[in-house]
């Protein structure tokens, strides 16, 4: 008995079919993908967010952000040298090596060890990032630097890092890698009118001026914890600075001018972003979300 193949016109048609279908199930994977993605950067978010509770709880209700020193961190600021702010000294792994070796100026002094980062004890307890005593700095080739991992600090679709020549990406490495954090802390409210008053007043201006600062976290906990904003990825400070208000930043979900935001009283969210600078003040204070206090509650 003879059997009949295929045909070369039924084959063709055969992967033409598949070929469509393909088209068609890809896009829908792709976005089932990223949205497993984004629900596991929210689930980190909270997990900040509830272990920022804790801290607050021990710490007369701060948050865990400070001034930046060269080690020891805020309890030396005595003895410590004060470099700035950086947005991810309140927690995540260690610094790539590119800080202590290629960073230019006060830049080094941004190299936070992961010892020092005060959220870390609270988000991982059973961790003890190994540090040598201050004023020592975790040397470049150093084992921990290398192979310390601190996931819940990690956005799944984090690929490219603001933090070293911001607001410009360099590319072939994430902010998770290169600073230890995708999050970074809410700073916007330090650039206030108030707190440059109290910046200028002699060597202890700047700490004077966090304490002032973090007195009003108390304020901002009463009246609208639902919309102030602790930690946020990257693209948060590159759109809300942007003084363009037709300015678009595309994030590693492929949607625009969005973040995710961690709020202080412990919910997380995926936000629309506002836009424009200074120039527009929704661009910090809206209601979706704060960046600044709310000028109604805070008085000069």
């Amino acid at each position: 008995m003879r059997r009949r193949g295929f045909t070369l016109i039924e084959l063709l048609v055969v992967i033409a079919i598949i070929a469509l279908l393909i088209s068609i199930l890809l896009p829908a994977l792709s976005k089932a993908r990223l949205a497993a993605r984004l629900a596991v950067s929210l689930s980190n978010q909270r997990q900040l967010l509830t272990a920022s509770d804790g801290y607050r709880a021990d710490n007369n209700n701060t948050p865990p952000i400070q001034l930046t020193y060269q080690r020891g961190g805020f309890k030396s600021a005595t003895s410590g040298t004060l470099v700035g702010i950086c947005t991810w000294q309140f927690g995540g792994k260690n610094c790539d090596s590119w800080w202590p070796l290629k960073a230019f100026g006060n830049l080094k002094g941004f190299d936070v060890e992961a010892a020092d980062r005060p959220l870390n004890p609270y988000v991982y307890p059973d961790i003890k990032p190994w540090a040598p005593d201050a004023p020592n700095k975790l040397d470049p080739a150093a084992t921990d630097r290398l192979n310390l991992k601190m996931t819940a600090f990690k956005d799944p679709t984090d690929k490219e890092t603001y933090q070293r020549q911001w607001p410009n990406a360099t590319s072939g490495i994430s902010a998770y890698d290169d600073v230890g954090t995708s999050y970074q802390s809410n700073f916007k409210w330090w650039d206030t009118e108030e707190l440059d008053v109290i910046k200028g007043g002699g060597p202890n201006g700047w700490p004077n001026a966090m304490k002032a600062g973090l007195g009003y976290f108390r304020l901002a906990d009463t009246y609208y914890s639902t919309r102030f904003v602790l930690y946020s990825d990257q693209y948060a400070d590159i759109v809300v600075n942007n003084p363009k208000e037709n300015f678009i930043a595309v994030n590693g979900y492929g949607d625009r001018n969005k973040s995710i935001m961690g709020f202080m009283d412990g919910h997380a969210d995926y936000v629309s972003l506002t836009p424009g600078g200074k120039e527009v003040p929704e661009s910090y204070f809206n209601d979706r979300y704060q960046l600044v206090f709310d000028p109604r509650t805070v008085t000069k």
